[in-house]
C-alpha cells in the first residue's frame, strides 16, 4: 500500500512552447510537484527571451 503523504516519488516534466515574431522555443521544467515544474519552465522561457533580446542588442 502506498502512503498518501509519501507519494510515489514520480517526477513530472512540463514543456512550454513559446514564440515571438521570429522564433519558437521550448523550455522544460522537471519536479515531483507539477506546479514547481510548470514554474521552472515558465521562468526559463522568460529568462531565455530576455537573454536573446540582450544578445541581439549587443550585436
Amino acid at each position: 500500500m502506498i502512503e498518501g503523504s509519501a507519494g510515489t516519488d514520480a517526477k513530472v516534466r512540463v514543456i512550454i512552447s513559446s514564440r515571438d515574431q521570429n522564433n519558437i522555443f521550448n523550455t522544460i521544467g522537471v519536479s515531483e510537484d507539477i506546479i514547481e515544474a510548470s514554474w521552472q519552465a515558465l521562468s526559463d522561457s522568460f529568462q531565455y527571451k530576455l537573454a536573446m533580446k540582450k544578445e541581439q542588442a549587443e550585436a
